[in-house]
């Protein structure tokens, strides 16, 4: 079998990766998101991937979708993000399993958006409040346009329930205790956590601080005095 394209360049990792979040938070504040209990996914090269390649089929709905944000932007798009299925991590495995044979499901939860000539050079500076907001921007402009109201062909108007695509919301925290509210809230209907994201961070494939998740089992388990 040949190997992704994307598999045989360096850097190894294909997406960003985060760090675990211990407490703090800048003056200022920070960009918070939720973390999604599903499969980190990315979008390139009209393939929606794993983070370790495994290509991901049944999301014709989603590949089609995306297909109307670039044509929106001009240019071919590194996507990322979380996949799911029906909002379970389980079914989502299930699914990816199928492989090619996978029926059409799931959602693709999107958080961050770059050109894919900037993610195939690893060279992109530009901040993460200007990729989501870019991100945005696409979206909004491919549900305004024909694509996401005409028929893909063979599918008769039948598309799966669930949206193919969401944008993951952002809120700012200004304070360490915001921070932990919110991920108090997310626990609270059986979330998985938060994300802390700095939103002056560029996009980097590799490991890094600039992105810290927070997960109940994590720091949220230190004793408090």
């Amino acid at each position: 079998m040949t190997p992704h394209p994307a598999l045989s360049r360096q850097p190894r990792e294909l997406v960003q990766l985060a760090g675990e979040w211990r407490g703090g938070v800048p003056d200022g504040g920070t960009w918070v998101e939720e973390k999604l209990d599903g499969v980190r996914a990315c979008y390139v090269a009209g393939r929606l991937l794993t983070r370790e390649g495994v290509e991901i089929g049944g999301v014709g709905h989603i590949l089609h979708r995306i297909g109307g944000m670039e044509r929106a932007a001009g240019v071919s798009l590194f996507i990322d993000g979380e996949f799911m299925v029906a909002g379970d991590y389980l079914r989502t495995l299930s699914h990816i399993g199928h492989g090619a044979g996978a029926r059409e499901q799931g959602t693709f939860h999107l958080f961050d958006c770059l050109t894919e000539a900037e993610w195939r050079a690893n060279d992109c500076d530009r901040p993460l409040y200007q990729r989501k907001a870019m991100l945005a921007g696409l979206v909004e402009a491919e549900a305004a346009g024909p694509v996401s109201w005409e028929w893909r062909e063979g599918t008769h108007g039948r598309e799966p329930e669930e949206a193919a695509l969401s944008l993951v919301p952002d809120i700012w925290c200004a304070t360490q205790a915001d921070v932990e509210a919110e991920a108090a809230r997310i626990w609270a209907r059986g979330g998985e956590g938060v994300m802390v994201k700095d939103a002056e961070a560029p996009y980097r494939r590799l490991r890094t601080n600039a992105w810290m998740k927070y997960k109940r089992n994590g720091w949220a388990t230190r004793k408090v005095a």
